[in-house]
């Protein structure tokens, strides 16, 4: 399963909406920040949040651990990006096997897109789930803090 620590942003009816918490790093420039990470901020985006089951009574600001399944994300990119590639390639084909020429082959690549777009977007994604609360007092004794 896969992991990631996030925070609870607010509560809803159908789960809880988290942000992904980014870690502080090693630790070995003393938190000044290292140039890798200062220039990794500048290509940062806006954060995002993401709506994920939840059995537990949680409070905005509640850090968790976050899961998805193994094998959930590689299913998803194959549905996203495989199933269309793959409806634009079988177009393109069938249309050059019924009609020779280029012509035909794009109108068969474009309409086998289309339908793969609309195949890949009715697809039921995984939801991740919230697995624990994040434990702080493992994390201070894991960095060495009392």
């Amino acid at each position: 399963m896969l992991e990631q620590t996030a925070e609870v942003i607010r509560t809803a009816s159908d789960g809880v909406w988290v942000q992904a918490v980014e870690p502080s790093g090693c630790g070995t420039c003393g938190g000044q920040g290292c140039s890798s990470r200062r220039i990794a901020e500048l290509f940062q985006r806006k954060p995002r949040n993401f709506l994920v089951d939840c059995d537990l009574a949680l409070a905005p600001g509640d850090r968790v651990v976050v899961g998805i399944a193994d094998g959930s994300v590689l299913r998803s990119a194959l549905r996203a990006y495989g199933l269309p590639l793959g409806l634009m390639l079988a177009g393109a084909l069938l249309a050059q096997a019924v009609l020779p020429g280029d012509g035909s082959a794009l109108a068969g690549m474009l309409i086998g897109g289309a339908a793969g777009v609309l195949a890949a977007r009715g697809g039921r994604a995984a939801r991740p789930v919230v697995l624990r609360r994040e434990d702080g007092i493992l994390f201070q004794v894991m960095k060495g803090q009392p």
